[in-house]
């Protein structure tokens, strides 16, 4: 039977997933959020899932958590390690955070308030609701 080698495969306890190194945040929305997950309601799409699909532009989303009022834990897979600081727009240095937040941002930007939401002021932060890995 063929075996598979991967010479450089580390394990990084507790936040590694099958050769990927979890990277976590918390996305928090400028009012509840709580039961606002459906994909569509009444044919407006939910300010959570057009977070997440912004998000989505730059990170691979493979956790999501329990939205708590106005946070929502989520953990996106970093190859090689997790992400630092970049030019990720291609001209600002900045984190994978600030990155994503503008994309959310310029997501909220073209809609306006989602279901009661204007994620314009939502936030994302490295780590689960205060706590960093």
């Amino acid at each position: 039977m063929a075996e598979i080698v991967k010479k450089h495969e580390q394990v990084v306890a507790p936040f590694y997933k099958n050769g990927v190194t979890l990277q976590f945040f918390t996305i928090t929305f400028p009012s509840s959020v709580a039961g606002l997950n459906d994909a569509t309601a009444a044919g407006v799409k939910s300010p959570v899932v057009q977070a997440l699909e912004a998000i989505s532009q730059v990170a691979s989303i493979e956790l999501i958590g329990t939205i708590s009022t106005t946070t929502l834990p989520i953990a996106v897979a970093a190859l090689g390690g997790a992400f630092g600081t970049d030019t990720y727009d291609g001209t600002n240095s900045e984190s994978l955070a600030v990155y994503m937040q503008s994309l959310v941002v310029a997501a909220a930007a073209t809609t306006g308030a989602l279901q009661g939401i204007d994620n314009a002021s939502t936030t994302i932060a490295a780590g689960v609701r205060g706590q960093t890995f």
